[in-house]
């Protein structure tokens, strides 16, 4: 199945939770994090099953994600822990909100797993990374790229 037709509103609705939960300002950005150390960056993934399969992946510098959490706890101090749990829960509501638009779309169930967390890149840099489309982000605190690609092709292949 097809996903490149729902980029749009990944896009959009990656600009639009940022802003209702953390209050942030993310804008479309015309660069890669590949400049960026693995040791600056965080990563979480997740896999969908049902009617519509891919793999999602957020990767974003660690002052954002530390933002993100600040905002969302509304506290100025966070603890690492505090980064992974805000993190992954914004996560889960930017990847809800975009499968609940698809199901309604295609009127099928799409489940995803609970979001996995990774220190650095996801995939690695080293890995072959052509078979992923990439939305990357920007704000004052960083920037970020949403991953995403197709589970049924890479399985044709």
């Amino acid at each position: 199945m097809d996903y490149s037709s729902f980029l749009d509103f990944l896009s959009t609705t990656a600009i639009d939770m940022t802003k209702k939960i953390a209050d942030l300002e993310l804008h479309p950005a015309h660069h890669r994090m590949q400049e960026w150390e693995a040791s600056d960056v965080a990563s979480f993934s997740i896999r969908t099953s049902g009617g519509f399969r891919i793999s999602l992946v957020l990767c974003a510098q660690r002052e954002l994600l530390r933002e993100i959490a600040r905002r969302m706890k509304r506290q100025d101090k966070v603890t690492s822990g505090d980064v992974e749990i805000y993190s992954g829960e914004y996560f889960n509501i930017v990847c809800g909100t975009f499968l609940s638009h698809v199901n309604n779309t295609l009127h099928t169930r799409t489940r995803f797993n609970v979001p996995c967390f990774t220190e650095g890149f996801y995939p690695a840099k080293s890995l072959d990374t052509n078979t992923w489309d990439i939305l990357p982000f920007e704000c004052p605190y960083g920037v970020m790229e949403l991953k995403i690609r197709d589970l049924d092709q890479e399985s044709a292949s």
